[in-house]
Formats: C-alpha cells, structure tokens, sequence
C-alpha cells in the first residue's frame, strides 16, 4: 500500500470516528430530556468553533485569542436575517441609511449559516494582511487586539448592535440534527485543510518558519488562507450560537467566551483535530455541571460560590500547560486501530 493511500485512509478512519462521535452526542440531545439536549447542542456548537480556531492555530503554531470575534460577526448576521422584520423595524429605528434594507430581510436557516461564514470571512480577508507578517507571541497579541476592537465597537455601535442591550427575538433554530451537520462539516473542513498542500506547508512552517521561508514557502499566504478559512468556521458556530440563545449582547462575546474556548481546545490539543473536538464536548459537559452546581440543583439547594466555574476551569488549564503541553491527544488522531495500521504497513 503506498503512502499516500495509507494517509488517506487515515484521514478518512479519523473523520470517520470524530462524525460518529458527534452523532452519538447529537442523538443523546435529540432524544433525551430538554437538559441534555442543552447540553449536547451546546456541545456541539462548541466543536465548531473550536475546529475553526484549530485550523489556524493548530496549523500554523499560533494561538489565537481573537475567534471569538469571528463568532460575534456570525452571530449579528443572523439576528439580522432571523428576527422578525416588524421587530427589527422597533429595535433599529436609527439604522444608517446604507443598512435600513436590513429591516425587512429574512432567511432560512442554511442560507443564514453560509451568510455568517462569508461575513465572518469576509472581516477576516480585510484583517489578514496584517496577521499574515506578525508571528509568535506578536501575531497572539494581536489576535487579542482584534476581539478588543470587535467587542469595542459592537458595544459601542448602539444603532446598528444595540450596544450593551441584548439582542432579542431570535428563534431558536439550533436543533440537534443542526448542531450536527454543521459539526460535521467543520470536522471534514478541518481535516481536508490539515492534509493539504496549504496545510502541509503551513505546518512546516509551524515547526521551523526560517526554514520553510528558505525552502520557498509562501508562510504568510497560507497563514492567509488558513485565517480566513478558520474564521468563516467560527463564523457558521457564532450563527449557530446565537439561534442556541435566542438572546444575546456584546458582552457574550468576550473574554468569557474565549476563555472557556482557550481551555478547550489546550486541554484537548490544539496540534490535533481530535483533540478539538474532545476538549469542547469535555468542557462544555463540566462546564454545564459547573453552573448546575453553582444553582444548587444536585446539592440538595446548597450552592457552590459564583466564580467556581472559572476557577475550576483555570486550575485545567495550568495543570494541562504543565502535564500535557500539547493536550490530551498531542500530536495524535483518532483512527485506525494500532493492528489494522500494523497490518497495512506489512502489506504496504
């Protein structure tokens, strides 16, 4: 067997199991009580925006701390294409004039989605330019720089955002078997961008960027490539977020939310796809329990402190930084199981 074809079937093994993954936890919400459901889909929205924030850094090395941007730009465009218009006409009585014809638009659900992903693409295409010629701890910092710039401005924009008010009337269109697809084409997305040429070479640079700059690597064109791809992910979760809520403001996208993302996908592994997707469903399950906790639902009324949620969570991820650097999974994917690859490389 050659190379290339045990590479494939590796690819295909690894997606094959994380689909199947994803599966389980979106029919256990589909056919269970209201709360796991919650749990699940929230689950599930998680992986998206964790598989996209992993196609750039997971790829190119650098961690990113500005996705959740990404998410706001997927969330604001589908209050404006799912709220019903004679609301939107009350809640955005001053919208700029080149905007009004946002007023009156309504949209099914996938169109919604795809919409989300090219706006979410679409900033990040105008932003990466600059995140193209920064690296290392620059490129993170600035990544951080733009989910203060989004926050700021969302939060200051009150005719277009609202501002700090909350963004109501959104229906609820994040079902299971949504979460789902939408999961699973993030998994496959994710997969096919890690093993190709761009992947591939955007990876060599990961492990030494001089040395693939010599070999004749474009490392800020597929730096490119992978941001705005990563971004129009991330865009479809914050879409798929927003309909999950139904109601939401600028604060929901903020340091919070990337906190929470950061533990998941370092706890998981951020050099792996599988680790991804195990660290958001991890997370957001304790995550979950956490808050439960904290309301005195399965203490018999007697309520953790608040706060312990983020407690919890930051005591993952420092002792995940120093047992595990690379997470859970490293550098590993879920796949053909140890005889079957074996056997393939004696008849290979």
């Amino acid at each position: 067997m050659s190379m290339f074809s045990r590479n494939r079937n590796r690819v295909l093994a690894t997606g094959g199991a994380l689909i199947a993954i994803v599966a389980v936890v979106a029919l256990l919400g589909a056919l269970t009580d209201p709360i796991i459901e919650r749990v699940a889909v929230g689950g599930l929205v998680a992986v998206v925006v964790v598989l996209g924030i992993s196609i750039y850094s997971g790829n190119s090395g650098i961690m990113s701390f500005g996705h959740v941007a990404f998410m706001a730009v997927g969330a604001y465009t589908a209050a404006y294409l799912t709220i019903p218009p004679a609301l939107k006409k009350s809640m955005f009585p001053d919208l700029p004039e080149p905007l009004v014809f946002l007023r009156d638009l309504e949209a099914p659900f996938p169109v919604v989605l795809l919409a989300a992903a090219g706006c979410a693409a679409l900033f990040a295409l105008l932003t990466a330019p600059a995140m193209a010629r920064l690296s290392g701890l620059q490129s993170g910092i600035a990544t951080l720089a733009l989910l203060v710039i989004t926050f700021t401005v969302t939060n200051s924009w009150t005719a277009v955002t609202r501002g700090s008010s909350a963004m109501i009337g959104l229906p609820k269109l994040t079902t299971p078997l949504a979460a789902f697809l939408c999961a699973g084409i993030a998994i496959v997305v994710a997969l096919w961008y890690k093993n190709s040429r761009s992947g591939l070479q955007l990876r060599a640079s990961r492990e030494d960027a001089e040395a693939a700059l010599a070999s004749g690597i474009a490392v800020g064109r597929h730096r490119a490539t992978a941001w705005v791809l990563s971004a129009a992910v991330s865009g479809t979760g914050g879409a798929l977020y927003a309909a999950f809520l139904t109601t939401f403001s600028s604060r929901t996208f903020f340091l919070s939310l990337t906190f929470g993302f950061i533990v998941m996908i370092v706890l998981g592994g951020y050099l792996s796809t599988s680790g991804a997707v195990i660290g958001a469903l991890a997370i957001s399950a304790l995550q979950e329990l956490l808050r439960r906790l904290q309301d005195g639902q399965f203490t018999g009324g007697f309520a953790l402190p608040g706060g312990v949620t983020d407690l919890v969570l930051s005591a993952i991820l420092i002792l995940a930084l120093i047992k595990a650097p690379t997470g859970l999974m490293g550098i590993r994917e879920l796949g053909l199981p140890q005889r079957r690859r074996k056997q393939s490389l004696e008849h290979g």
